[in-house]
């Protein structure tokens, strides 16, 4: 279980008040918390993008700012998908017991997405990486959607 705390306690530092899913009672409340925190960050991304797209109007780079409206739609979309993913609907959050690798590979995932989305936040003025970010972002949310739909 020395592994699980480490990743509980990365993940933790991440993210303001996860606690991780190793209560049951818990879990939709982990679940919600991490996408929430992921959309803010997200978000403080989107408009960043916005003053970036600003700029490059007034200084009538139409490459620039097309290439920033597509990684803005981009980002949109992560929210999205992150923001109206149904919660709690598998047995995943339901009273059945989960075992503790399943749920070490869970906290992988969420420290993994999480990690991502910093790298999203700490590379907005870089539009090549801000790609390459995005699409791992996606990768890793891809995931672990379907690695928690194996236990409908």
């Amino acid at each position: 279980m020395d592994r699980a705390k480490n990743i509980f306690d990365r993940i933790g530092s991440l993210i303001p008040g996860y606690r991780g899913y190793a209560e049951r009672e818990g879990r939709r409340n982990c679940d919600k918390i991490l996408r929430d925190s992921i959309v803010e960050k997200l978000i403080y991304c989107e408009k960043n993008l916005y003053e970036l797209m600003t700029e490059s109007l007034n200084q009538k780079d139409k490459f620039k700012l097309n290439e920033l409206e597509v990684v803005r739609k981009q980002i949109n979309t992560f929210i999205s998908k992150i923001k109206y993913a149904p919660h709690g609907l598998t047995s995943f959050f339901a009273d059945n017991q989960i075992k503790e690798d399943e749920l070490l590979r869970i906290y992988q995932f969420d420290l993994s997405l999480a990690e991502s989305v910093i790298k999203i936040e700490d590379n907005i003025q870089n539009i090549d990486l801000l790609k390459v970010f995005i699409k791992e972002s996606f990768q890793i949310l891809t995931e672990r959607n379907n690695y928690i739909s194996e236990f409908k």
